[in-house]
């Protein structure tokens, strides 16, 4: 006699109950079927993507996006994946299985791939990036997606800045648009403080957690081709991948290269000491400062946003910590609500330990955070629109 998984009994006992309830429990089975895929991300294979788009880029350059959709159930709303600082970009297989997990329940999933974000490095020109995507998006018809459907914006640590940067410039978010904000930050110096020195603040509280080793270096990486010397543009990202590869490599040789501004860059991002670090930031080039000043919501933010905003942030981040969006959710301006939920099951954007247990076992594991993101994600899901 064939024995049936918990998974498959689960299932089919969610399909009993979607055909004996109403829309608004539909709603919420699906919500559980997409919860068990969110826990499960870390596990999934990636999948090939239903189609793809050439697009306009900032500058009128070329830009690719992978696109998931379900050809047989027309799409009810948009949702744009914004990677952070990651090498395999769009091609992250995480994003592809949710993007295919997505996919199954009416959303139209755009991937696009960030030059700049794909080779660990920042700027300004990131906030273009994320306008040309959105705006991209908005206007894919895969699929059936008719004109004006509400469009979702998802950012991952780093991506989450420039995602709201670029919904703030006038005639880029729509009033029934939204963003979803994993692992966000209100002010990229005191992220920098949490990498360098382990400590955190908010409300006037010092907090302490575990930083990531290899933070400072990832920093110390993104940030070098902000300074105007060329040579020490190169020497401290060179500096910045052997420490990433190797803690223990020696690159005092590289160091001893630097000219004034490469050597305040390298001494502020070596530093352990709280005490020191925001008299060690102030000698940092103007430059650097000012490019993580325009890439903080909490500076940078312009005018009111007209979007709801839902923001989730481990409580064990090690890169960005959950202090973070505690500050975003206080300090930006949307005419919108916001939603905020701290997860103890998930660390950097993805879940603890991922890659080991079933979704569902992971998700029984957690039962506050499983409510947390099943509110949040039926919500999300009651804004498609029906088919016609």
């Amino acid at each position: 006699m064939k024995r049936w998984a918990p998974a498959g009994l689960l299932a089919l006992l969610l399909a009993l109950l979607a055909c004996a309830l109403g829309p608004a429990g539909h709603r919420w089975i699906e919500a559980t079927s997409l919860l068990v895929d969110v826990w499960s991300v870390g596990q999934e294979r990636a999948a090939a993507p239903s189609t793809w788009i050439i697009y306009p880029g900032p500058g009128g350059e070329s830009r690719r996006a992978d696109v998931y959709c379900d050809p047989g159930a027309p799409p009810g709303a948009r949702l744009l994946l914004a990677h952070g600082l990651v090498e395999a970009g769009k091609d992250d297989a995480r994003l592809h299985a949710l993007g295919r997990a997505l996919a199954r329940h009416r959303f139209l999933v755009v991937i696009p791939d960030f030059p700049g974000m794909r080779s660990l490095r920042v700027g300004r020109g990131d906030i273009d990036e994320l306008d040309a995507a959105i705006r991209a998006s908005q206007a894919v018809s895969a699929c059936g997606a008719p004109d004006g459907l509400p469009l979702g914006a998802v950012g991952f640590s780093y991506s989450s800045g420039p995602v709201l940067l670029a919904l703030d410039r006038p005639g880029v978010a729509r009033p029934d648009d939204f963003a979803v904000l994993f692992g966000g930050y209100d002010d990229l110096v005191d992220v920098v403080r949490f990498l360098t020195t382990g400590r955190h603040r908010d409300l006037g509280i010092d907090y302490g957690g575990e930083a990531l080793p290899e933070g400072r270096w990832m920093v110390l990486q993104a940030n070098a081709g902000t300074l105007a010397d060329p040579a020490d543009r190169e020497a401290l990202a060179t500096i910045g991948r052997m420490k990433r590869s190797d803690p223990g490599a020696d690159v005092s040789a590289l160091a001893a290269t630097l000219g004034p501004a490469g050597r305040a860059l390298l001494e502020a991002l070596t530093n352990t000491d709280p005490d020191r670090f925001d008299a060690l930031m102030r000698r940092v080039d103007p430059a650097v400062r000012g490019t993580l000043d325009a890439l903080s919501p909490s500076r940078s933010l312009d005018r009111p946003l007209g979007i709801d905003l839902y923001l989730l942030h481990g409580r064990s981040d090690a890169i960005v910590p959950w202090s973070e969006s505690l500050k975003l959710a206080r300090s930006v301006r949307t005419t919108g609500r916001v939603r905020l939920a701290l997860l103890g099951g998930f660390r950097h954007a993805r879940p603890q330990g991922d890659g080991g247990d079933a979704g569902w076992v992971t998700a029984l594991r957690y039962p506050a955070d499983s409510a947390s993101i099943l509110d949040i994600l039926a919500e999300i899901l009651g804004r498609r629109r029906e088919s016609a």
